[in-house]
């Protein structure tokens, strides 16, 4: 596109686009060069190759480092709390009765308990976060998938018998704003520590994984964290949490960076090249309407309650996000007149607007 020293348009179109490109990551110049041209297979080895060599974390190290240095950059709510994907609970203060690091993909499913601190993995920061330890327990080294008849569930966790097609057998549901959340540090896993190949445990049915490096995960797998990741896109947790775990331990996850790896890896573009040209996701720009009356912007897309979308001030500080309502509306009472961005992802469409608030 060509810019014009009076053109208005085309301003206001490349000031969105550095604003949501500075939202969405903050990975270094090149870091995945290396994987472009690459599909299948081969695209999940370079990304494997880029990402392996990282800052090794200690796990039996002192739990309050954990805690108190490691959590307190990567899942720590600037209302003062850890947060929990587990659970509702917030808490402020590590108790080692009420709370555990949890390893989100079971570490059982690469190791026994006497051999797993002789793997890098156990320590992995971007597999371990806060959790509830009743949820923790509860969960166990289930398998993910849908619950139909659930043995717990405390309103973020639920534990049951499987409905989602392809296996049979109890499963670990996480709620709907973390399925993403788990999908891509899954994919993260395999990929990372793809010279696991052998190590990986099915454990009779329970485990989603193959002992091989390529696809890794069996076929309802693919299919299951294929739909979380497109159903719950990035959130602005995940963002802040991959560059605060970068900053500690010096690799990223690609599929927050770039979540269209996952279709060219195992999903419908698997016969196309990647390249960082394709970007995080398809974007266009759409209209965003501000209704005084009822101090809400609207959006027309389609399944917007699926959406998640952020609200930036015009100098790229994200002030607000969530998800629309059904009928594609969010609330705007907490912000000033002035100038917004809007972006919303859903799926692998990114829409970018803008809105002005005149109270």
């Amino acid at each position: 596109m060509t810019f014009h020293r009076y053109s208005r348009i085309p301003v206001v179109l490349f000031l969105i686009s550095l604003l949501v490109s500075g939202l969405w990551a903050q990975e270094p110049t090149g870091y995945y060069s290396d994987a472009e041209g690459e599909n299948k297979a081969e695209l999940k080895t370079a990304l494997h190759n880029i990402i392996r060599n990282h800052t090794y974390l200690d796990y039996d190290i002192s739990t309050n480092i954990w805690w108190y240095t490691y959590f307190k950059e990567t899942d720590w709510s600037s209302e003062g709390y850890f947060l929990d994907m587990y659970s509702s609970n917030k808490r402020a203060t590590y108790n080692w009765n009420l709370m555990n690091r949890e390893h989100c993909m079971p570490r059982s499913w690469w190791g026994t308990s006497d051999m797993y601190s002789t793997f890098d993995s156990n320590g992995d920061l971007v597999n371990l976060s806060p959790s509830d330890a009743e949820a923790n327990t509860a969960k166990s080294n289930l398998p993910l998938g849908i619950v139909g008849t659930s043995s717990f569930t405390n309103g973020v966790t639920k534990v049951g018998s499987n409905t989602y097609p392809g296996y049979n057998g109890e499963v670990f549901e996480p709620a709907n704003e973390y399925k993403g959340d788990f999908a891509r540090t899954y994919m993260y896993m395999v990929t990372c520590y793809e010279d696991y190949a052998q190590n990986w445990r099915s454990l009779g049915t329970s485990s989603m994984l193959y002992n091989n490096t390529y696809p890794t995960f069996k076929p309802y797998a693919v299919s299951l964290l294929l739909k979380w990741s497109a159903n719950d896109p990035v959130s602005e947790k995940e963002i802040v949490r991959n560059n605060a775990v970068y900053a500690l331990q010096k690799n990223r996850n690609p599929f927050i960076d770039h979540p269209e790896l996952a279709d060219f890896i195992w999903g419908t573009r698997i016969s196309e090249e990647w390249t960082l040209d394709v970007g995080p996701a398809e974007t266009t720009v759409f209209a965003v309407n501000y209704n005084k009356s009822t101090d809400e912007i609207s959006a027309e897309i389609s399944k917007p309650e699926l959406a998640t979308y952020f609200i930036q001030s015009v100098n790229g500080i994200v002030l607000q996000s969530g998800k629309f309502s059904s009928t594609g509306t969010a609330r705007v009472t907490e912000l000033q007149n002035g100038m917004y961005i809007l972006t919303v992802y859903s799926g692998t469409k990114r829409k970018v607007g803008k809105f002005l608030i005149v109270r």
